[in-house]
């Protein structure tokens, strides 16, 4: 891609547009960060010294045939043997989020047993899902709701199978202060965010390396991915329709239409993910906010 088209797509976003936690791009970015990791899971779990043997962002996880099964934000494995898996969950409207942590401990699981005699169930190392989301999907006002097996017939009896789930959420205030301080910042990502009730050191050492990723030009191809997928799915799109029309001006016009829809789609993108507010996505293209939303309906139910 040319300059000129870099500096067109890349004047999408402001220049002074603040990328946070919260956005996918950026948490996967920042969590390849071991450091960071580590940070972010000391919070929530309330371990002061936990060590990660090592980290993966959007590791693949196959299924027993060999074929892509799931592909997880954060992975990662401590020298306890515990695997962490963090995921950032902006939609939770279109999907089970609970169904999909259940799916998600199976798959974990299914690579780590051999067939025949050599199984040894006991061998299993301990997982622990999280689930980081913009809403209160139980809609009982907690900042973390942490679920793990137990006997429904004799209370504190717990099944110890070594699984745990746990779901944050954005929304609330009730829960420890470093860990509404660290959702709050992930939401709003800058230490001079008000809703950081704790400004604690994990999470002063954790927005050093958000400013850190940001500089890097890795951070700077990402943006760029970002941008260049809505363009380029705006422009295939409009290419189509010029074909079916099937002359070469209609191509053309088809060509313009699919850029002007690539950028809607970026941008639309963006207000999905809470990286953009839709007052200025709709700026941007010039229409109301009204047809803005009205556009993102109609791609949605498409």
């Amino acid at each position: 891609m040319r300059y000129e088209e870099k500096k067109g797509i890349l004047e999408i976003i402001p220049a002074d547009y603040q990328f946070n936690l919260s956005d996918f791009a950026l948490f996967l970015s920042v969590m390849k960060n071991k450091k960071a990791y580590e940070d972010v899971l000391s919070i929530i779990l309330e371990e002061e010294d936990i060590a990660l043997k090592e980290v993966k962002a959007e590791q693949v996880v196959l299924n027993r045939s060999g074929k892509r099964a799931i592909r997880l934000d954060a992975w990662a494995i401590d020298f306890e043997n515990r695997q962490f898996n963090t995921e950032m969950q902006n939609d939770t409207g279109h999907d089970d989020v609970r169904k999909r942590a259940r799916f998600y401990q199976g798959m974990l699981d299914t690579p780590l047993l051999k067939s025949g005699k050599q199984t040894r169930y006991r061998n299993l190392p301990s997982t622990v899902i999280i689930f980081i989301t913009q809403e209160d999907i139980f809609k009982r006002d907690k900042a973390k709701y942490t679920f793990s097996e137990q006997c429904e017939e004799i209370p504190g009896l717990k099944l110890e199978d070594g699984t745990k789930k746990l779901f944050l959420n954005m929304t609330s205030k009730c829960g420890r202060p470093e860990l509404i301080s660290l959702l709050q910042y992930m939401k709003n990502t800058t230490l001079d965010n008000p809703e950081i009730i704790v400004k604690d050191r994990r999470i002063v050492e954790l927005d050093n390396i958000v400013t850190e990723v940001k500089q890097s030009e890795e951070w700077e191809a990402v943006k760029m991915n970002i941008l260049e997928i809505g363009m380029a799915k705006g422009r295939e799109e409009g290419l189509e329709k010029g074909r079916e029309e099937g002359r070469e001006e209609g191509i053309q016009e088809g060509v313009l239409q699919g850029t002007q829809e690539g950028i809607f789609l970026t941008l639309a993108g963006l207000v999905k993910d809470g990286l953009l507010s839709v007052e200025e996505a709709s700026k941007r293209v010039q229409v109301t906010v009204e047809e803005f939303e009205k556009r993102m309906q109609e791609e949605d139910n498409v």
